[in-house]
């Protein structure tokens, strides 16, 4: 017989019983939708993560403060990065960095009777705008003297103006942040999403205004801007050796772009396998359920067996056809499994607009090659034991 042959002959045997066909193949079904959406969630994820750092640019690196690579210093070693770290090493002339310090808190901006419970507050100095290559669209961003008398203006993002000022023209208008009234002078262009974070929802103080409003001096971080990307590693050593007359160690810890990058894809490969690999476990216990199913289905088709040998099938014919019908349940199951994954990801960009599933064709190639090898080994068992069955014992089967 051909492949044909095989495929039609088990198409009739799984139609004789469709319930339990039906059954057979839902193990099946569910694992091959966890490991299409899992893996295509976390690249997915990963892309977008990606695109968001590689947005700052590759001309970029951060100071923070406390060293997460040593055990520890995240929760346990005091904040000691100060605004004076950051001017020493705008001092340092050697490759025409630009400097700018960041205060940031989460809190609620209020505007008239109209009120943002949560949006970002941003102390910084008028370097920030041509560090973050993000321009101000209407008016203007605080500059040195502001910066100086710790006056209380503020730059606004777009998404807060939409929400508190609508039709208002907010430039001049009084914004209250922590209870203290500020003077809008300028809007930012828009940022959008990154990171599925709105990047707009920010309100900019100057960074000695944010020392008071806060009551802190601790900085959330150092941006340098290195005008050359050639330049940046040896602008970071030299960061480095400006901030160790001042700091220890564990005080504080320069990070570029690129290692930022490197650190997520091993994070997020990790992550991938491990997800991968919980999925996989739901496709596996389906392909037990297969392997049941085929061996209760040689007990029932014994007699059938012990015919097709009295009439010349061949050990090769039986153990094909049997090999084949637990496969095609494997496959028939992967195939469905693959249009719910659509499904579910076309009803999740309905209801969830800041982050779209897009089903990736490395996931549907893993998890329907993965259905097919499930089958195939699902089927070796049952297929051998009716290839060996003895055609006289198979013929007195009742």
């Amino acid at each position: 017989m051909d492949l044909l042959e095989y495929i039609q002959l088990s198409l009739i045997g799984l139609k004789v019983n469709k319930l339990r066909s039906a059954l057979t193949i839902l193990g099946v079904i569910i694992g091959v939708v966890s490991i299409v959406l899992l893996i295509s969630l976390t690249l997915e994820a990963r892309s977008e993560i990606t695109g968001s750092i590689e947005k700052l640019g590759t001309n970029l690196y951060l100071v923070l403060p406390g060293n997460p690579n040593r055990p520890g210093s995240a929760r346990f070693v005091k904040n000691k990065l100060r605004f004076k770290h950051a001017k020493e090493i705008s001092k340092d002339g050697s490759y025409n960095i630009i400097v700018a310090p960041t205060i940031s808190r989460m809190t609620p901006v209020k505007y008239g009777n109209k009120l943002r419970e949560t949006t970002m507050v941003t102390g910084t100095t008028p370097d920030f705008t041509r560090v973050r290559n993000w321009k101000v669209k209407e008016g203007y961003f605080f500059s040195e003297s502001d910066l100086v008398a710790s006056r209380r203006v503020c730059v606004i993002g777009q998404s807060v103006k939409k929400d508190l000022f609508r039709n208002v023209n907010p430039i001049g208008e009084k914004l209250t942040i922590m209870g203290k009234k500020f003077k809008v002078i300028g809007i930012m262009e828009s940022k959008g999403l990154q990171l599925n974070i709105d990047m707009d929802d920010e309100v900019f103080i100057p960074l000695t205004t944010a020392q008071r409003l806060f009551g802190t001096f601790e900085l959330t971080f150092i941006f340098v801007h290195v005008p050359s990307a050639a330049d940046i590693n040896l602008s970071i050593e030299q960061t480095k050796r400006i901030l160790s007359k001042d700091l220890a160690k564990e005080d504080f810890v320069v990070q570029s772009q690129g290692e930022i990058l490197k650190i997520f894809h091993r994070i997020s490969s990790i992550l991938t396998i491990m997800l991968g690999s919980i999925a996989a476990i739901s496709l596996i216990v389906g392909g037990i359920g297969i392997m049941n199913i085929m061996t209760v289905a040689v007990i029932e088709r014994t007699k059938e067996i012990g015919i097709c040998k009295a009439v010349g099938a061949r050990e090769k014919e039986i153990m094909f056809q049997f090999l084949s019908e637990a496969v095609l349940l494997s496959l028939i199951g992967g195939i469905i499994g693959i249009g719910i994954s659509y499904v579910v990801a076309w009803l999740a960009s309905l209801f969830v607009h800041t982050f779209s599933v897009r089903i990736s064709f490395l996931a549907v190639l893993v998890a329907f090659l993965f259905a097919g090898a499930i089958g195939v080994f699902s089927g070796v068992y049952p297929a051998y034991k009716a290839a060996k069955l003895d055609p006289i014992e198979a013929l007195r089967y009742e």
